[in-house]
């Protein structure tokens, strides 16, 4: 009986610990990167603006080669969506939505997803055009870290977590623009060279 009463009382104080630090834990993250792409704007802004083109460079179709995606509402405009659903450990599902379109200038979304725990987040990037064939990307996601997660978040930096996959996504964004874009040069110069 002593050991039932003893087992009990200390399962209280954990919760109560648990709980007292959830109330001072921290209760919001905000995770942010920039890079500056070797592309023009508007070209950078439809790999981003179009939900569709996600699946060329998100870092999340690399870790997870069993996700799949599936898109309602017009491309690049508010309301589209993106939902995806994969292996429940990697990347779970759950949806993007265009909540602003600003072409070819800034795009704010919302992202909700259960990824083993429930996330919802809101992001922008803004798209800075350095000259026409230079663009400056600044990637935002914050949101706030549900309340019972908040002791475990103090040990999983949620930056940590993020950031590695939104750097990579930058990343292939600078490399497939920058291809299109020579791509587009080379055409250009050999339609000069016809004239």
């Amino acid at each position: 009986m002593n050991y039932i009463f003893g087992f009990t009382k200390f399962l209280f104080i954990i919760v109560v610990v648990y709980l007292f630090s959830a109330f001072f834990a921290k209760s919001n993250f905000k995770v942010e990167r920039t890079r500056v792409v070797q592309a023009s704007q508007k070209l950078v802004y439809n790999q981003i603006g179009i939900l569709k083109n996600w699946e060329n460079w998100s870092a999340w179709q690399e870790k997870d080669q069993s996700i799949q995606f599936t898109f309602e509402g017009k491309d690049a405009e508010n309301g589209a969506v993106m939902h995806w659903k994969g292996d429940p450990e990697k990347s779970g599902a759950g949806l993007i939505e265009i909540v602003q379109a600003d072409p070819p200038y800034s795009m704010v979304y919302k992202l909700k997803g259960k990824l083993p725990f429930e996330l919802n987040s809101k992001g922008s990037f803004i798209l800075s055009a350095e000259n026409s064939k230079r663009t400056t990307v600044l990637w935002t996601d914050h949101g706030q870290i549900p309340f019972l997660l908040r002791p475990v978040m103090m040990f999983n930096d949620v930056e940590a977590f993020m950031a590695p996959d939104i750097e990579r996504g930058l990343f292939k964004v600078d490399s497939i623009c920058s291809s299109l874009q020579n791509q587009i040069q080379l055409i250009m110069h050999q339609d000069s060279l016809k004239n």
